[in-house]
């Protein structure tokens, strides 16, 4: 059985908001809403001894509910900006055992027999909650919305579990997105791509602290379409932002908002790129809707370089170490910042789950193909195009008989960054000749944040009114002047190097 749904993490009780405000409008306008009960779940996780469950993104649970078992199995399956489509397979059971062999039809991991695993199958954790549950039929599509609130458990461990859930049962899909609009609007929630089962791993093996980059390119294939290729640029991402929003609330590190920043960035340029030939109404609302998204992150700018001032691996960490006074006026101006912006509450808000779900049904609808043709053309009728344009865009901006300062890097950097993520998006096209080609320009963006942190550096020493000003100041003129002569070499290899397309 294949399941498609869409998850939401709430922070406080959705019921009240849901029966008083969007089920009264829903029920005036022809939507039938029928609340079926709360039933008490408990679910035991299970994977072999060897977590193969876990590494081939395969979730293994049994249920019980009023003295009654079933055994699930989900698949990996897709998810895209928080639609999950993945295969579902569920035997009823006598006791709380699971048995594996019960199975018909699982597709386990290669190599492997039921036998063989139900041999190997431990308790990992649990996840215990109340499930509230709400059956929505519109004329051409009945939707099972449910809230659930718990917890998971793991050893001595245990954290929240509060989420709504929507399931298409049948019907139209664009009906699931339209209720998930309206739901972000009556209510905070933010849409999730974390499965229980995710979250119970999370908690048994602790959380990673780490930022897993972007791929050096977007892996493509050789013969990949147009619209294919656009798809795989979304989905990358979402998966991106997804992730590193997730991390931000699991440790709170700051690294992890530049991550979605990068994402939305990322995002925006991969629309814009495509737009000329996928141009339909909906590909122009998603424009102007990132447009206007990507504003709300300006702040995180200067958000990294603090971040990079304060850092103990940063060339500036040996020098401002011997100035408490200066270190801890910027530790303060960084928590005002986040104080001030407040992401946790912001990523609540409607918008970014408005803009994730737009991404979602546009991957699934592909809105383009009612309005232009040529979208399944091979990329490389316009991949060497995008690129060259790119390329000119910057020769006349940046030309080499010119010597760049630091106000010329700066106004620069939107356009750098840009044409960076058209390489991204494009390169892996080119495979056998690009070589080098980015490595100096990703170094002079390495540069720019160097230089946007001293820019910073030199107006907070101002603003801190320290003893040793006119000493910091000295030594950020220095430091600036040694920067600029090292990306101006940079700058020089970068525009003399030969164009891989």
């Amino acid at each position: 059985m294949s399941e498609t749904e869409i998850k939401f993490v709430l922070r406080e009780d959705p019921l009240p908001a849901l029966k008083n405000n969007l089920f009264t409008v829903l029920t005036s306008q022809d939507v039938t809403i029928e609340e079926k009960g709360q039933i008490h779940l408990l679910n035991d996780y299970y994977d072999t001894t060897e977590h193969l469950f876990q590494q081939n993104k395969i979730g293994m649970r049994v249920r019980g509910a009023d003295g009654r078992y079933e055994q699930t199995v989900k698949t990996t399956g897709q998810v895209s900006g928080g639609l999950h489509q993945r295969l579902e397979f569920n035997v009823d059971l006598d006791s709380p055992e699971p048995d594996l062999t019960l199975f018909n039809d699982v597709p386990w991991p290669q190599g492997h027999q039921a036998q063989t695993l139900n041999e190997q199958l431990e308790k990992q954790f649990g996840t215990h909650f109340n499930r509230t549950i709400f059956d929505i039929s519109y004329p051409d599509a009945e939707i099972e919305l449910v809230f659930d609130n718990g917890k998971v458990a793991a050893q001595q461990q245990e954290a929240p579990i509060r989420e709504i859930e929507l399931e298409l049962k049948s019907g139209e899909l664009s009906r699931m997105f339209e209720l998930a609009n309206r739901l972000v609007d009556a209510l905070p929630a933010r849409l999730s791509d974390t499965s229980k089962a995710a979250q119970g791993y999370q908690l048994l093996h602790g959380v990673s602290h780490k930022v897993t980059p972007l791929p050096d390119f977007l892996p493509l294939k050789d013969n990949i379409s147009t619209e294919a290729a656009f798809c795989r640029a979304l989905e990358c991402g979402l998966v991106h932002w997804q992730k590193h929003e997730h991390l931000y609330f699991e440790t709170g590190a700051t690294k992890m908002l530049t991550e979605v920043t990068r994402a939305v960035r990322m995002l925006l340029q991969t629309v814009s790129l495509y737009l000329p030939v996928l141009q339909c109404p909906a590909m122009l609302t998603l424009h102007k809707q990132l447009l206007s998204y990507a504003d709300n992150w300006l702040w995180q700018d200067d958000l990294q370089s603090l971040r990079l001032l304060l850092s103990k691996k940063s060339l500036f960490n040996k020098k401002l170490s011997r100035y408490p006074a200066l270190i801890s006026y910027l530790q303060g101006r960084q928590a005002g910042l986040v104080q001030a912006h407040d992401p946790a509450s912001r990523l609540f808000q409607s918008a970014p789950s408005k803009l994730k779900l737009a991404i979602a049904e546009m991957l699934q609808s592909k809105p383009w193909r009612a309005e232009v043709k040529g979208y399944d053309m091979p990329l490389m009728e316009h991949a060497k195009g995008w690129l060259s344009q790119g390329w000119q865009t910057i020769l006349q901006t940046m030309p080499i008989q010119r010597r760049m300062y630091a106000s010329n890097y700066t106004s620069v950097e939107m356009l750098l960054r840009q044409t960076l993520f058209n390489g991204f998006l494009l390169a892996d096209m080119f495979a056998d000749s690009r070589g080098h080609f980015r490595a100096p320009w990703l170094d002079i963006l390495i540069g720019i944040d160097e230089l946007n942190a001293l820019l910073l550096l030199k107006k907070s020493i101002f603003d801190a009114e320290l003893a040793e000003q006119q000493e910091l100041l000295e030594w950020v003129h220095e430091k600036t002047h040694g920067l600029l002569n090292v990306m101006e070499r940079s700058r020089q290899v970068a525009m003399t190097g030969e164009v891989y397309w």
